[in-house]
């Protein structure tokens, strides 16, 4: 398992336990969503420019891993918190997977290949992240986070 995967999974596990997400849960996914794929798609590009090229491992403190594993706890988060709020299976599940998804990717691109090779990964998190911003802004999405965050009312008889 490489570093990356390990902090990450530490990451995932510590949210896995946090009671609540914020209100917001959704569209801070819909905003970190648009800010890598543009970013992505900004390093296919690059990577175009000379694709049989050698191209070393990304290292752990480059912003994009760091934005892919927030991306990827935020998709659990989110994953969780439609299973809590009883909301639909299938958008329980397709939030789990982008968040396996993210992790896969991320280890892909810490591994030395060819410019060709990170440019197809690149593409996969653009389309990925793509796909997330749009699903999170789906109402059943903001609905789950929403009611995964509780606000205890108090109740006083009279």
């Amino acid at each position: 398992m490489s570093s990356m995967f390990a902090h990450t999974l530490l990451i995932i596990v510590q949210a896995a336990s946090a009671p609540h997400l914020a209100p917001d849960a959704a569209q801070a996914l819909v905003t970190l969503s648009h800010s890598l794929e543009a970013e992505a798609q900004r390093r296919v590009q690059d990577m175009a420019r000379s694709p049989a090229a050698p191209v070393d491992a990304l290292p752990v403190q480059d912003p994009f891993l760091t934005e892919l594993s927030e991306f990827s706890l935020r998709t659990y988060q989110l994953s969780r918190a439609v299973d809590e709020s009883g909301g639909p299976t299938d958008l329980r599940c397709i939030f789990r997977g982008m968040s396996e998804d993210a992790q896969h990717r991320a280890d892909l691109l810490s591994h030395t290949a060819t410019r060709a090779d990170h440019a197809r990964v690149y593409q996969e998190v653009a389309r990925l992240t793509g796909q997330a911003a749009e699903i999170a802004a789906t109402p059943d999405a903001q609905a789950a986070a929403l009611s995964a965050y509780s606000c205890p009312v108090e109740a006083t008889d009279q």
